[in-house]
């Protein structure tokens, strides 16, 4: 079977922990036969000490389903934002005073302001942040749109003027946009047909906008945790704990033998 996992609030605590009994329980997966796989909207930079912790050596994605990787740091698919479509998001935004957006290609960060304090966090996590250049013309893995009262207006223009991308509006006013075919369902399929397992036997852990799809893709679904969006619970087949209340360590204590039969 192929167990796929969200980080954030599914493996991940919120205070950004991987707890060992987690750790333990991803293992006694692999230990049993088992395959098992990450999707985390986390860039490559701030993923990899989760992955290297879960001994996850691909395929994976990060940056939602836009990169997926392969052992050795190969890159076995790339789904990116064209260009046009790029500047089609940030063009009418790019003088509004209240608004802040990236845009993100592999580790770096394009930004409006560089100096801006929503973009602190990226800083230390020692990523490279530098203005956006909208002569550039680059292809990118995702654009986001930092905290802002404006966002839900901004994803009403998206969904109008680019209707064939994906995108996802956070509780925190952060509004991710991604390429067509870079959500995680897209990438769990590739990932799933890549290793020769059949869709009916791949469970998938998540809680947020952005494992809907993998979810709804997945044989076998699991929301995890308090904070769970509706539509993850609506496409789930069970509901279990937070990372810090051993929600996904506990599910596998109890159904991974059955499953390894």
């Amino acid at each position: 079977m192929l167990f796929a996992f969200d980080l954030d609030k599914t493996l991940v605590t919120d205070d950004y922990c991987l707890l060992e009994p987690t750790i333990a329980a991803v293992r006694t997966l692999r230990d049993a036969g088992h395959r098992v796989t990450v999707l985390t909207g986390r860039p490559l930079a701030s993923a990899r000490r989760f992955l290297e912790a879960l001994e996850i050596d691909g395929p994976y994605s990060v940056n939602h389903g836009a990169q997926v990787m392969g052992p050795d740091g190969r890159e076995l698919r790339r789904t990116r934002l064209l260009a046009a479509d790029v500047r089609l998001l940030l063009d009418p935004w790019r003088s509004h005073p209240q608004v802040e957006f990236s845009c993100v290609i592999d580790d770096t960060l394009l930004v409006k302001d560089p100096l801006d304090q929503r973009w602190h966090w990226a800083h230390t996590e020692s990523r490279t942040v530098t203005r956006f250049d909208p002569e550039n013309g680059l292809d990118a893995d995702k654009v986001v749109f930092a905290s802002s009262t404006t966002s839900a207006t901004i994803a009403e223009h998206v969904a109008k003027s680019l209707p064939h991308v994906e995108r996802y509006l956070w509780g925190d006013g952060f509004l991710e946009v991604i390429g067509a075919g870079a959500d995680k369902g897209t990438a769990l399929a590739f990932i799933a047909e890549r290793l020769g397992v059949p869709r009916h036997q791949t469970v998938a852990f998540g809680d947020g906008l952005n494992d809907v799809s993998m979810l709804r893709w997945a044989g076998h679904a699991v929301a995890v945790g308090p904070d769970a969006q509706p539509e993850a619970l609506a496409e789930a087949d069970e509901h279990v704990a937070s990372p810090e209340e051993g929600g996904v360590a506990g599910w596998i204590a109890r159904n991974v033998r059955a499953a390894a039969r």
